[in-house]
């Protein structure tokens, strides 16, 4: 019995993406399951296409479109004016108040600005970096008031760089960072939900749905994260016309003759 059923375990280990392939509903038309092996993990390291997710309008499905990575500038109304961030990665960045006739202005942080929410603990700004050894992120809080008088200060600290944030609620934003996703309650409390270092797929997105399935948008892959009694269940898929790959001139090639 036991050299039957050894060689099947191997079959079935060796052949885990056809199989997983089977049990997992694609999260979108025309892609499929796939497990990735850290060679893949690899390949896509290298992978000129990147995918963005989106919500449709009633929140009830997802989107997935190409990423390109032109978003360094980042604009939000307040009060008499608008803040301004900007992000140049290792260069640095910037946030500025600018009144609403363009002729005021005032340096607030220097930090990497990722964007702006609005909750019930006022306009929050996500900073942060990850180049190098440096690794670090943080929320800060815009503090209104006379021109003299604003500034942001620390809200919370992400301990980690981030790629991504949603708003969860008035009271709540979901920040996905280098190590994982978090949840920041209005009182500057942070919360760890899974963590999840994707590391050289390079995370770009997420989706939040309303029953709290999280989609992630990355170099050649998706992944989908099911909550299932108090942990997350996750899944990669890829395009069906690409479920064969490899590294061909410094990128990822699909098709069956890259293999």
């Amino acid at each position: 019995m036991n050299r039957i059923l050894k060689p099947l375990v191997v079959l079935l280990l060796c052949s885990g993406s056809a199989i997983y392939a089977q049990t997992s509903d694609p999260p979108v038309p025309g892609w499929v399951a796939y497990q990735p092996t850290e060679d893949d993990l690899r390949c896509a390291n290298y992978s000129k296409q990147a995918w963005r997710v989106t919500l449709n309008s009633d929140n009830s499905s997802i989107m997935v479109s190409r990423f390109e990575d032109n978003t360094r500038r980042h604009v939000i109304a307040v009060r008499d004016g608008r803040l301004v961030g900007e992000d140049h990665g290792e260069w640095g960045g910037s946030l500025w108040w600018i009144s609403k006739d363009g002729r005021r202005r005032k340096w607030l942080s220097d930090e990497n600005v990722h964007g702006f929410v609005k909750t019930s603990a006022g306009v929050l700004v996500i900073v942060g970096l990850a180049h190098m050894g440096t690794n670090h992120g943080e929320v800060l809080q815009y503090v209104d008031g006379p021109v003299r008088k604003k500034r942001v200060k620390m809200f919370a600290d992400l301990g980690w760089a981030p790629n991504a944030f949603v708003l969860e609620s008035p009271d709540s934003v979901i920040v996905f960072t280098r190590d994982g996703f978090v949840r920041v309650h209005a009182s500057g409390r942070v919360e760890s939900i899974f963590r999840r270092v994707y590391g050289l797929v390079y995370p770009n997105s997420f989706t939040l749905s309303p029953t709290g399935v999280i989609h992630v948008g990355m170099r050649h892959f998706i992944t989908r994260l099911t909550p299932s009694a108090g942990a997350y269940k996750e899944e990669w898929f890829v395009p069906a016309n690409c479920a064969q790959f490899a590294v061909q001139d410094y990128d990822c090639v699909c098709g069956a003759a890259a293999r």
